[in-house]
């Protein structure tokens, strides 16, 4: 049996929880399904249950979990997720950017790693890349206050290319850097 790693308090489950429930709210910080949840992390609804329950009651709350009415995340929840994106975002542009990782394989480099470094980690990777403001798929990189940064575009508001029925001229704005659109 394999255990996960304890980082400043949370482990990677945690983290991938809050992430996962960071990316299926949106913008919006829309109420997420225990379906959605569980499709996403690819675990039963009662697992995902039993960890919201926990999420929930624990001294410095992470998620906001009504039965049959979803979560969201609470805003010490949503400072922890957009932390870890923030690594991940970082880790993989210091990947693709100094150590000429491609493009393919940033993500997966990223999600072993994100979890586990430090704020001195993180701050010397955003000043030996100049301070990003998105990854190389294109998307936003968190601020170091745990904010998304104006602009940030919510999946909603773009469409995939396969999508587009009309003639005319397009922006890509981003790369899926999984197989399901985040």
């Amino acid at each position: 049996m394999a255990a996960r790693r304890r980082v400043n308090g949370n482990t990677e489950s945690v983290d991938n929880y809050l992430k996962a429930i960071l990316s299926l709210g949106g913008a919006e910080q829309s109420r997420v399904t225990i379906k959605a949840l569980a499709d996403r992390l690819s675990v039963a609804p009662a697992s995902v249950t039993n960890m919201l329950q926990k999420l929930a009651v624990s001294p410095l709350p992470l998620v906001e979990y009504e039965r049959h009415g979803g979560v969201q995340l609470s805003s010490a929840g949503r400072r922890r997720a957009l932390e870890v994106v923030r690594h991940h975002r970082l880790i993989e542009t210091f990947l693709y950017e100094v150590l000429d990782y491609p493009l393919e394989e940033l993500h997966e480099e990223a999600e072993r790693l994100e979890h586990f470094i430090s704020e001195r980690f993180e701050q010397r990777i955003a000043a030996k890349l100049g301070h990003p403001k998105i990854d190389p798929h294109g998307h936003s990189i968190p601020t170091v206050e745990g904010e998304m940064p104006e602009g940030e575009k919510s999946a909603r508001e773009s469409i995939l290319l396969a999508d587009v029925v009309e003639d005319g001229t397009f922006v890509i704005d981003s790369v899926a850097d999984r197989t399901s659109t985040t």
